[in-house]
């Protein structure tokens, strides 16, 4: 089993047919709506689930039971997410494993809710471009994971400024490989995954390198031995790295992805006005059982966000949750789930679907988590309400696994 495969597209599942049947399960509208401030994109896969085709579009809702087609959308590479800053820009990605069309697009959602391409640039070859962070209007950071190395580009002219070269952070026999990206304070923090040849890291430790978003020098690497988690961020999630209201940095960290015994995934912080993981704080999925789940344990949270009060919406995902299907491309091992992160307890959230590994789709949209899911019933959306907990599900239904999701309303 490849691994990369199993971490660029969901860390530890992927799909083995090319989309589960939606003929009957367009809800009461089959038209296609206006666009809007919506966006989503869908995975559609090959028959054995390794490769194939992503696309992104913006809508205008997700009432009524709609069915989206991909008819309206425009390509996207396969095995990545956008990434939506807080400027408005979109950033979409060639594939993650490779492709021929090596480029970083730029796009916004103009007056008519379109998505307008506003410029491109080229990336190097076998980059695994997976993550982008705006600085400023003129100054962003995209990480080049297989190549150890990060891109300074302007966001205005998409053009090259400068390189980061983080090979010299590697340890012995792995890559540094970084991850998700974050800047807090006007330090940027650089995940580094420190992966062997199998995509698995070698050591139980986490590891973060600092840099200078002012001049971009290397202020120093972090490193944790004491909380038993390694593999700091899941590297295609830009929100694997998240701030919360009192200005702390939350990292999620994805462990070995389930395949190491001891080696944990789980949730490690850092404290506001500090550089150094928190040593006093840690979540271990690995022993946190999860309330109403029926294998007691996740291996690992494969998409999370944050939505205030210290309340963490997430996907779980466990093997345990298929214990008697082999093959992992098809089991539908994510489950909802709610993690506490200040009381450091979690439960599944109730009423919502279990989804294969491409079904992660996960974002705010108003008062209402949405998730994505790829479930034996149909292919699209449900809701959570943030306030009451009502569950809503298959509010839409797509076209392909819906793979991500964000809201501008």
């Amino acid at each position: 089993m490849n691994i990369k495969h199993l971490f660029c597209i969901a860390a530890l599942a992927a799909t083995f047919a090319a989309c589960d049947s939606d003929d009957n399960n367009k809800g009461n509208n089959s038209s296609e709506p206006e666009t809007g401030k919506i966006l989503f994109s869908t995975t559609v896969t090959n028959p054995s689930g390794d490769s194939g085709s992503g696309y992104l579009q913006s809508v205008g809702t997700l009432d009524g039971g709609i069915h989206y087609t991909n008819a309206n959308a425009i390509p996207l590479g396969f095995g990545s997410y956008p990434c939506v800053c807080k400027s408005g820009n979109i950033y979409v990605f060639p594939d993650y494993m490779g492709g021929t069309e090596l480029k970083l697009r730029r796009f916004i959602l103009n007056d008519a809710n379109e998505l307008e391409l506003k410029g491109s640039m080229p990336l190097p070859a076998n980059s695994s471009a997976a993550i982008v962070v705006e600085a400023s209007n003129e100054k962003a950071y995209v990480c080049c994971q297989s190549l150890d190395m990060i891109i300074v580009f302007n966001p205005q002219t998409m053009t090259e400024l400068s390189r980061i070269d983080v090979s010299s952070l590697r340890n012995e026999g792995v890559s540094a490989y970084p991850g998700a990206l974050y800047i807090r304070d006007g330090i940027l923090y650089v995940a580094l995954e420190q992966y062997n040849s199998q995509w698995m890291p070698q050591e139980n430790a986490l590891e973060m390198a600092l840099y200078n978003v002012a001049d971009d020098s290397f202020i120093k690497k972090i490193r944790n031995t004491s909380l038993g988690l390694c593999g700091p961020t899941r590297p295609i999630d830009n929100q694997s790295i998240f701030e919360d209201e009192k200005g702390e940095l939350y990292i999620n960290c994805t462990g070995s992805f389930g395949y190491i015994p001891g080696f944990d995934a789980g949730i490690a912080r850092i404290k506001k006005g500090q550089t150094e993981f928190d040593e006093s704080y840690s979540i271990n999925f690995a022993h946190t059982k999860i309330e109403g789940l029926s294998c007691d344990y996740v291996n690992l949270l494969a998409m999370c966000r944050y939505a205030g009060n210290g309340k963490l919406y997430a996907y779980g995902f466990a093997y345990a949750l298929d214990p008697d299907n082999p093959n992992t491309y098809i089991a539908r091992l994510g489950v909802p789930v709610i993690v506490d992160i200040y009381n450091k307890t979690a439960k599944v959230i109730d009423g919502l679907p279990h989804s294969n590994g491409h079904g992660v789709a996960m974002g705010r949209h108003g008062n209402k988590m949405v998730y994505g899911s790829a479930n034996d019933e149909y292919n699209g959306f449900s809701t959570v309400d943030l306030t009451t907990g009502q569950i809503e599900t298959k509010v839409a239904t797509v076209e392909g696994y819906p793979s991500f999701f964000y809201s501008f309303e």
